[in-house]
């Protein structure tokens, strides 16, 4: 008699948590984004190699020019050989 309640009550419990995990995934609002984010994070627990990695890679999305190229108009020096003339920019 005691195996046929406690059958019964994890029975229950398990539909009850199966329609409010379908209800949360459904919804879409801040629940189920919640619920996503708790469940994306079992690779930092299991492959933490992995997704360290996949932060890296992430952050070079954001990553930019530490410094712009140089165009032709600023370098400092500039020589032309075939007027033997050499031109040094003001406010070096």
């Amino acid at each position: 008699m005691t195996v046929a309640v406690f059958a019964g009550a994890g029975l229950l419990l398990l539909v009850l948590v199966i329609l409010a995990g379908h209800r949360t995934l459904r919804s879409g609002g801040p629940t189920g984004s919640g619920v996503a984010d708790g469940m994306g994070n079992f690779i930092d627990v299991f492959d933490p190699a992995r997704a360290r990695a996949d932060r890296d890679l992430k952050s070079h999305d954001n990553q930019g020019a530490v410094t712009p190229n140089p165009d032709d108009d600023d370098r400092p020096v500039r020589v032309d050989l075939a007027k033997g003339v050499v031109r040094v920019k003001k406010g070096l």
